[in-house]
């Protein structure tokens, strides 16, 4: 059965005529009622009583009448729908988050604000959590967080522009004997487990920091990886190693974690919260790159 078919039994059906069902679909009769007869033979239904004087419906015909009349219309504005959406996502600018609470909401408050600005713009969101789920999304930006210095190796293929700062923390379980301490060193952490995130992507960032810290001293013997946060933070409440992050990547650290400034409180680094992006797809969303370097640069 086609829609062909369909439109056509819908017209004779609602003019009762079928030379002027033809005239109005722009065939001939014969084309018309070959249509139909096909229908008919493909449904096993007679649709139509066809004398010399006049045409009606035969009861099923007044049923598929009933439940059809309104499909073309129905096919027509989806298409219509489809065609928009398409036109849509061919301006959509969409952005790869890393799966952290603090980005997530530091990036939809970027977002919003922006779109405030330019209410034309569409933004899609997607979160991230390895490198592989960048490759598969192909986002237009992503928005990330590096722990270390290295990022500036992206700048030859890609464009990046720091767009905050996070001061980092070691942190302990309330659990760990650590927690009753005012403040900590790196040998206080000898014999601990690193408690890693996002292995694909991050490469073990946490555990590369800390090994600069202690001047590649190897404090720590053991590292563990998790896919997710919910699993590292739970692992950490639980007082199974230490981690190395910012205050928001955190669900509830009041009262489950203790935080050290890492260093130490004169010396405290940060994370940097990175937009990055192909250059060669830059002209698409230059005027939101241009209202990012203006509030970061």
């Amino acid at each position: 059965m086609t829609i062909h078919q369909m439109e056509c039994f819908l017209e004779a059906a609602k003019t009762l005529n079928f030379t002027e069902a033809a005239s109005r679909l722009y065939i001939s009769q014969q084309g018309l009622s070959r249509q139909i007869a096909s229908l008919e033979k493909e449904l096993e239904l007679r649709l139509f009583d066809r004398t010399t004087r006049d045409v009606r419906l035969t009861r099923s015909g007044e049923l598929l009448l009933w439940r059809w009349k309104d499909i073309p219309k129905e096919i027509s504005d989806s298409v219509d729908m489809a065609r928009e959406e398409g036109e849509r996502a061919k301006s959509r600018i969409n952005v790869a988050v890393v799966g952290m609470n603090g980005i997530i909401e530091k990036a939809g408050n970027l977002l919003a604000d922006y779109m405030a600005v330019d209410p034309d713009t569409e933004f899609e969101i997607s979160e991230f959590t390895s490198i592989k789920d960048m490759t598969t999304g192909n986002p237009d930006l992503m928005m990330t967080v590096s722990f270390l210095p290295t990022h500036e190796q992206l700048r030859e293929k890609y464009g990046v522009l720091c767009i905050g700062k996070l001061p980092l923390y070691y942190v302990v379980s309330r659990k760990n004997p650590l927690a009753d301490k005012e403040e900590v060193s790196i040998e206080d952490f000898r014999g601990e487990t690193m408690l890693c995130l996002y292995k694909n992507f991050f490469a073990g960032a946490e555990m590369h920091l800390f090994e600069l810290l202690s001047k590649q001293e190897h404090v720590l013997q053991k590292a563990r990886f998790y896919e997710n946060v919910n699993s590292l933070e739970l692992a950490l409440i639980a007082n199974e190693g230490i981690h190395i992050s910012f205050k928001e990547f955190y669900h509830n650290y009041g009262d489950r974690l203790k935080l050290f400034p890492l260093p130490d409180a004169e010396n405290q680094v940060s994370a940097s919260v990175l937009m990055v992006w192909r250059k060669e797809n830059e002209k698409r969303f230059e005027n939101f790159i241009k209202y990012l370097k203006k509030l970061y640069n």
